[in-house]
């Protein structure tokens, strides 16, 4: 005869056993998504946000796995915010909180859309959360990571000095990303600083093996420091009667390296065409 305690213990057993396996079924996404996912955050990153946004809804539709919710949500609350609909992002990014309170990627897009709104001080809690989290995260490089995402967002805000600590975190955490570099750069270029800018945008040369982004990036900085320098503004004209034979040849030895590794941007080719005769 089974008592009911036997009973009790053999069905909490198997609604355990059922769950466990339910549940693992649905921890690991499958190959389609893990596609769609790594296809929606290429658009993100090259700023087509719509197609992001259409992709990543495509992937909440279809795909049950609790890890890509987590990233759908997180990808398509970045979309959001990158098309600057903040009220839209917050309310993705906490829909991908309820998937997991941990997620760092939606807590920084939730962040991120409370800046857009304004909500400073919530937006101030959820980076402390996510510097508290990363702090804790064993993995040097997605700590890294999201220092540089948190420099590159005081960056947008003009906080610069900000934006230069968090990115000096993201450098001492990870020295080898030359993603950092040029954002270093970055910040010093936004004020002005071009000196500083170009030797950011060297280091980052040094670790990235010439891609076309840095150079385009240095490039684009050189010109602005000549243009200061001889007070022509974007006149390239001007700069091009004003500017001195050792500048001059910088400039144009730095063109030149850009074009051979990629750089194809018609300003930049004007220039060449002004300057470089």
């Amino acid at each position: 005869m089974i008592t009911k305690k036997f009973y009790f213990l053999i069905c909490s057993s198997l609604c355990a056993l059922l769950f466990t396996n339910c549940r693992s079924g649905l921890v690991t996404m499958t190959n389609a998504c893990y596609n769609a996912i790594k296809e929606g955050n290429a658009y993100n990153a090259s700023g087509n946000y719509s197609a992001a946004a259409d992709k990543f809804n495509i992937v909440l539709q279809k795909c049950d796995a609790y890890d890509a919710k987590e990233k759908g949500y997180a990808g398509l609350a970045t979309a959001y915010n990158g098309m600057q609909q903040y009220s839209e992002a917050l309310n993705t990014a906490n829909a991908g909180l309820k998937i997991s309170n941990t997620s760092v990627d939606n807590l920084f897009q939730k962040a991120a859309a409370e800046l857009g709104l304004n909500m400073q001080a919530e937006a101030k809690a959820d980076f402390a959360k996510i510097i508290d989290m990363t702090t804790k995260n064993r993995n040097v490089k997605d700590r890294a990571t999201i220092y540089a995402k948190i420099a590159e967002l005081d960056l947008k805000q003009n906080m610069y000095s900000d934006a230069a600590n968090n990115v000096e975190a993201a450098i001492r955490t990870d020295n080898t990303n030359p993603d950092f570099y040029i954002l270093k750069g970055d910040v010093y270029a936004a004020q002005s600083m071009y000196t500083d800018a170009i030797s950011a945008y060297n280091q980052a040369i040094t670790y990235s093996g010439n891609s076309a982004r840095v150079w385009q990036a240095k490039v684009e900085a050189e010109t602005k420091m000549m243009q200061k320098k001889y007070g022509t503004g974007s006149n390239t004209s001007d700069l091009a009667a004003k500017i001195s034979a050792a500048d001059r040849q910088t400039l144009c030895s730095d063109i030149a390296q850009a074009k051979n590794y990629g750089v194809n941007m018609q300003s930049i080719d004007l220039l060449q065409l002004a300057i470089c005769k």
